[in-house]
């Protein structure tokens, strides 16, 4: 068994301010800093609430590193991830900004991850079961999303059971809307994102 690799430096937002446009200013942990046109996601439906400018002024960084306007928008999605503004901000790759963690990436990504769903059923209501890679399973209540506009066409109850496995083991409805195995995982178990972290770096026996 190969032995793990140390917890890399991530790279976290410190500061960040809402600019002209659709641009925010961001100051990471390791001192870079700098002026992000995040136009692109403008465009998304989880970042509606931008239209009003007072809601992307309202741009927060949340406990996880994340520019966070879901409290400003009313979306839960409305987040952006701190290495995709990294990674904008410089430039860089991610196997640039984490050449390990990209090594060992590649060489895992034939190897399942204990949060990939492996099957997956629509329940009644907005549930489905599902089951997982480490073989945990059961149905996950997914109600908490359905007044999202991103998962808006959910109230078509044919889309709902449209609900499928994709090859990377996330779980899939029509061809455009996706949940991730992590995030489902952690909607049936109920257990804190540090915790599933902590079960995906485990080996996995199949």
């Amino acid at each position: 068994m190969t032995d793990p690799l140390p917890d890399p430096e991530w790279k976290t937002p410190i500061n960040a301010e809402a600019r002209n446009g659709f641009c925010v200013w961001v100051e990471f942990n390791d001192g870079v800093s700098g002026e992000v046109d995040l136009s692109n996601y403008a465009k998304q439906s989880a970042f509606a609430g931008w239209r009003t400018r007072t809601c992307f002024e309202r741009l927060s960084v949340n406990e996880y590193g994340y520019l966070d306007w879901s409290k400003a928008s009313g979306d839960p999605d409305a987040m952006i991830e701190p290495d995709e503004v990294y990674y904008l901000l410089t430039g860089l790759s991610f196997e640039e900004v984490y050449p390990e963690l990209a090594a060992d990436e590649a060489r895992r990504s034939c190897e399942p991850n204990a949060t990939d769903v492996v099957e997956v059923e629509p329940r009644e209501g907005y549930s489905v079961w599902a089951k997982f890679a480490d073989g945990t399973s059961g149905v996950a209540d997914l109600s908490f999303l359905v007044d999202s506009p991103a998962f808006a066409g959910w109230k078509d109850r044919e889309y709902f059971e449209s609900v499928h496995v994709t090859e990377h083991g996330d779980v899939e409805w029509g061809e455009d809307l996706q949940r991730c195995g992590y995030s489902l995982y952690i909607d049936l178990t109920g257990l804190s994102p540090e915790e599933v972290l902590d079960i995906e770096a485990r080996p996995l026996h199949v």
